[in-house]
């Protein structure tokens, strides 16, 4: 698992989710925005890289 996918409660106007990276087995406490099509997020740290699909793909299921 690299991407986490929380989502907040339904029961607020606002509702939406957030992203997370797990970097090297942590998950890393800043959100991440999803990345333009053609930019990918690559980290710097443990070298992988987060493509717009992965954060949809985690959003789906919970987590990548």
């Amino acid at each position: 698992m690299v991407l986490v996918f929380q989502s907040d409660p339904l029961d607020t106007e606002d509702a939406r989710g957030r992203f997370y990276h797990v970097c090297l087995g942590r998950m890393q406490e800043a959100e991440m925005p999803v990345p333009p099509p053609d930019q990918p997020y690559a980290c710097p740290r443990c070298g992988v890289e987060l493509e717009t699909e992965d954060f949809w793909i985690a959003q789906v299921k919970g987590s990548v």
